[in-house]
């Protein structure tokens, strides 16, 4: 069974990045050997010693302890399935015309991403990253793969 891997960095400025992946967008912060990102899952903090491979990361966050292994979340999704009580044309619909503001994710309960998104879209540089952002959860709107606050997807 093959699965699909999507995975970009992008550079904003000295320190700072926006990482696109299938599952959301994240932002990092830091330097070479220590740095913070803030994502979907919570925020992990990670200290290491640069071209050695040693380094320590701990996580706050949802997927933070041992409720994150894969045989525990896949027997979590098989025993309940949740549906979204958001519906999608309505969070597609804010994210084109009120997108780059961040209101689709106040739609979907993302109130945390939403803050984030709507402090970046007031200023210059901070469009630099909300406009890919943006892009990509229209996509992931559309392609059915967008989550609402308690990590369900919404359904069409």
């Amino acid at each position: 069974m093959g699965y699909m891997r999507f995975f970009r960095r992008v550079r904003v400025a000295p320190g700072l990045t926006v990482n696109f992946s299938k599952h959301g967008a994240s932002l990092s912060a830091g330097f070479r050997g220590a740095h913070v990102t803030i994502g979907r899952t919570g925020i992990r903090r990670t200290v290491g010693v640069p071209g050695t491979g040693v380094f320590y990361t701990s996580h706050k966050g949802y997927h933070s302890g041992l409720h994150s292994g894969h045989h525990f979340a896949q027997a979590q999704r098989e025993l309940v399935r949740h549906r979204s009580s958001r519906h999608i044309l309505v969070a597609l619909l804010i994210c084109v015309v009120f997108g780059l503001l961040g209101f689709h994710h106040f739609y979907a309960g993302n109130y945390i991403r939403g803050i984030l998104m709507l402090l970046l879209s007031l200023s210059v540089y901070g469009l630099i990253i909300t406009i890919p952002w943006w892009l990509s959860d229209t996509v992931f709107i559309l392609f059915g793969s967008y989550t609402d606050g308690r990590g369900n997807r919404i359904q069409w």
